[in-house]
């Protein structure tokens, strides 16, 4: 009889609720962010070209394009080459999935997925300063990405005495 008492006896963990929507935002942005950068590897030519001639989605040819300059010129930011921007485009992969490695081990209350987490955010900084420099322009839409990620490791960082 007591042992049966001694069986049934289990450990519930406690994941709180804001946590479970900071892992399944991040799940998400992780693999929007992986799809986006295989994107970007595979079409990186006609990104760089599209980000020169001013036809991308972004503004960067409005905020760095003199008001005396033609729309006919191409935009050149820092070193915003096509080979640079695949590399930062693996780079991109490579970080988002150490944030998805580590979203997912923060779900089931591993510490070691924040430091996961953590370091795939600041991998995809650190790889546009390898790669563009101080440029933020060459950054676009990188630089919310990286303001995102730095957002959620402080949130993340909220919960980690919740996990093992």
């Amino acid at each position: 009889m007591q042992q049966d008492v001694i069986n049934s006896e289990q450990v519930h963990t406690y994941r709180p609720m804001f946590l479970s929507i900071l892992c399944v935002l991040g799940f998400i942005g992780s693999i929007i962010s992986i799809a986006q950068n295989a994107i970007g590897v595979a079409k990186a030519d006609v990104e760089v070209a599209q980000i020169q001639s001013g036809n991308s989605k972004t503004q960067l040819k409005n905020i760095f394009a003199g008001s005396n300059s033609s729309s006919a010129e191409p935009l050149v930011i820092g070193n915003l080459t096509a080979d640079n921007f695949q590399k930062f485009s693996i780079g991109g992969i490579v970080s988002a999935l150490l944030c998805l490695i580590g979203v997912v081990m923060m779900w089931m209350l591993k510490k070691s997925g924040f430091y996961s987490f953590t370091l795939g955010t600041f991998f995809n900084i650190i790889t546009h300063f390898l790669l563009f420099g101080e440029n933020i322009g060459a950054m676009g839409l990188s630089l919310i990405a990286a303001i995102l990620g730095l957002v959620l490791v402080i949130l993340f960082s909220r919960y980690l005495n919740y996990m093992d």
